[in-house]
């Protein structure tokens, strides 16, 4: 699925992770936590400001198979990043 960041901040998502302030790898922790709480076919968003997260978290739920990683969408300085459970 791809999506532009316009469509991303349109979906309504099932679990929101507030990750601001946090660095990796609490990041990475918490939205594996989110994706724990999830059911299949949920959607999850972090919200982060740590840049790095925006790789770590998409490059973990693919090699790990936790899901589909939906895009990372900028706004109001921070990073939405999407991820629909497996």
């Amino acid at each position: 699925m791809s999506l532009n960041e316009q469509q991303l901040l349109e979906l309504k998502p099932d679990h929101i992770v507030d990750a601001i302030g946090e660095v990796c790898p609490h990041t990475l922790n918490l939205a594996l936590a989110g994706l724990k709480r999830a059911k299949s076919g949920e959607i999850v968003v972090e919200i982060t400001d740590h840049s790095i997260a925006t790789k770590t978290i998409p490059a973990a739920v693919k090699m790990n198979k936790y899901g589909e990683f939906l895009g990372v969408a900028k706004k109001g300085g921070n990073y939405h990043i999407f991820i629909k459970k497996a």
